[in-house]
């Protein structure tokens, strides 16, 4: 069974829009410690992040369109996994400290690990900050096809 983990609540986060063409789209903020542990848990990281979306859903009314790349590719594997390897999964959280089980088919996952957020919520500084660097990124380099010499 994993060890179960304290999260510092002031360490750096990794923030993931959900659509990143949209300007009022909602923000995965993720602890940079928690993504560091579930990078060897691929089925454990879609559960949690399945369940900070789901926790969202029940409190907004609209259901969320995900066209963020990495997100995505974190949520992959609920697409193979059958119904109870995904209890698993989150049984494994649950281990680790970062979703308690309120009652039986209902969970909260603590924010300090992964919340959903708007982007409004987010301060103003870090928003411009944010866009600027999106600004600036020239994007994907294609890759370079070289000719073997003849």
């Amino acid at each position: 069974m994993p060890f179960r983990r304290i999260l510092p609540p002031d360490a750096d986060r990794t923030y993931m829009e959900l659509d990143p063409d949209a300007v009022d789209t909602r923000v995965v903020s993720l602890h940079k410690g928690v993504s560091q542990e579930l990078m060897r848990h691929p089925y454990e990281m879609a559960a949690l992040v399945w369940l900070a979306l789901a926790q969202t859903e029940v409190q907004g009314s609209d259901q969320p369109t995900i066209k963020n790349i990495l997100l995505a590719w974190m949520l992959a594997p609920l697409n193979f996994l059958a119904s109870q390897e995904i209890f698993e999964a989150v049984d494994r959280l649950t281990a680790r400290g970062f979703v308690q089980q309120r009652e039986p088919g209902h969970f909260y996952v603590d924010p300090v690990a992964i919340r959903v957020l708007e982007r409004r919520e987010l301060p103003a500084r870090f928003l411009m900050e944010w866009n600027a660097a999106k600004a600036k990124w020239p994007g994907p380099v294609p890759p370079r096809m070289e000719t073997a010499p003849h």
